[in-house]
């Protein structure tokens, strides 16, 4: 045993600060050994949605905002239901005689009934019969069966189909070069059906014992569900002015929403310096061109102003009214020097632009009403709540479809003001090692969001990273 180093003894190895890195890095690890680990098979697609397949022109799935948007939202509703993603892959999910782009995952839980959980929320906001959710044990009643071999290929797809045709075999998933195909001990797999696949495809298989549940479909996605139509018209935009490719968010964390937050705040105000003037002339450009797209394809916009009720009691009514009656009502602009977060008349989005009605008249409208509509239709329809996250989501999922000279001023209007209304001073601290924290709700000064005062109107220059 070691002395206390204030009664000369040595410091124990495990008292320094290595050692006591490596006890917290120990007790990770060995929380997520305690962790149930388990695998999961799900898809956005089904066989019979080739029509919406088609609306795409792109060769690959895999490529296209719709696949980025399902993976996105697999990420954020594990995370809500506190399921881990420890891996995650392309696959070809095969399920009667057809082929789609599929994800194979590895997760992390406190309970199966987490994964499960999950499962359901995905397989309902897919439009899935069931998503596949398991777990190898030793006494598990079911069956997960692995064919790896030169025949069983990510190329091979219709080959291997053909083979699961021929046993009779209803589905499975085929990545990294083997096919996995999940056995229920209700329906077993008859000897004849694997001897087939075995010899079609010149290998045989690896079984192991598991746990296996297909999850039927909940109603927890529909408040939040994306609108299809409106991700295609996002992304033909994009595609038409030649954007580049949407990346998936990168992780952005308290730190990086305070630092936003910061540099706003002590950036001037400078709509007349020629880098913000140029990217607000992009932006009101696009903005308008947005609206044009929206209003042909037949959704229409209505101004509500602050004096009068909310048309909407939160983002999922909004969601529900631009999904059901192609309609949105968006909030008025106050263009006033005097007005809390009102837009000043030297404020670039305070000037007009040129937009179409549905009855196909040209009118002039203030650009920060236009750009209000726009951006609660493009990204919010993807799902996107009001709230920190949800916001930081949908600056995200617009900046997709503008050009990079325009991010400036999306930036100024949307993450800046979110992150300084919820990682302002107001909503700061500092924590024992001098660095700014977010207040939680125990602390003192915590406001709840319905409280927290809406950031200046202001056009700043940022630094390129921050957008």
């Amino acid at each position: 045993m070691c002395d206390d180093i204030d009664h000369g003894g040595r410091r124990c190895p495990s008292s320094t600060a290595d050692g006591q890195r490596a006890r917290r890095a120990q007790k990770r690890e060995q929380d997520a050994d305690d962790r149930l680990q388990a695998f999961i098979g799900a898809t956005p697609f089904r066989p019979e949605s080739g029509d919406l397949m088609r609306m795409s022109s792109r060769p690959s799935y895999y490529d296209n905002d719709e696949w980025i948007e399902y993976d996105e939202s697999m990420h954020l509703s594990a995370e809500r239901h506190g399921v881990e993603i420890i891996d995650a892959r392309n696959a070809a999910g095969l399920w009667e005689g057809e082929s789609e782009p599929a994800g194979a995952y590895l997760v992390r839980a406190e309970r199966f009934e987490d994964i499960t959980a999950w499962a359901g929320e995905v397989a309902g906001r897919y439009n899935q019969d069931g998503v596949m959710a398991g777990y190898f044990t030793p006494d598990g009643p079911d069956q997960v069966l692995s064919f790896t071999g030169d025949a069983v290929d990510d190329e091979r797809v219709e080959s291997v189909l053909e083979t699961l045709r021929a046993a009779d075999v209803p589905g499975g998933r085929l990545y990294d070069g083997r096919l996995e195909i999940a056995v229920q001990s209700a329906y077993p797999l008859p000897p004849a059906a694997v001897d087939i696949l075995s010899r079609r495809l010149g290998t045989t298989a690896e079984t192991a014992p598991a746990r296996v549940e297909f999850i039927d479909a909940t109603e927890d996605h529909r408040r939040h569900t994306p609108i299809k139509e409106i991700q295609m018209l996002r992304q033909n935009y994009a595609d038409t002015h030649g954007f580049p490719r949407r990346q998936r968010m990168p992780h952005l964390t308290e730190q990086d929403d305070i630092a936003a937050a910061r540099a706003y705040d002590a950036a001037p105000h400078e709509p007349r310096h020629p880098r913000v003037a140029r990217s607000y002339r992009y932006f009101r450009q696009h903005i308008a061109a947005q609206w044009d797209m929206l209003v042909d394809a037949g959704y229409t916009f209505d101004p509500w102003h602050g004096d009068q009720e909310q048309p909407y009691s939160d983002s999922a009514a909004m969601l529900a009214d631009l999904r059901d009656n192609k309609h949105l009502s968006y909030f008025r602009t106050d263009v006033s020097q005097n007005t809390e977060g009102a837009l000043p008349p030297d404020h670039p989005m305070a000037s007009m632009v040129t937009v179409t009605m549905p009855s196909g008249e040209r009118r002039r409208m203030v650009a920060n009403d236009v750009f209000r509509a726009v951006h609660d239709a493009l990204a919010h329809s993807e799902g996107h709540q009001f709230g920190p996250f949800g916001e930081k989501r949908a600056w995200w999922t617009h900046r997709a479809c503008l050009p990079r000279e325009a991010r400036l001023a999306l930036w100024n209007e949307t993450r800046a003001q979110n992150c300084w209304t919820n990682a302002g001073p107001h909503m700061t601290a500092v924590d024992g090692a001098g660095s700014p924290r977010l207040l939680n709700r125990s602390d003192g000064g915590w406001l709840p969001l319905t409280q927290r005062p809406y950031a200046e109107q202001k056009t700043v220059r940022v630094h390129p990273s921050l957008l």
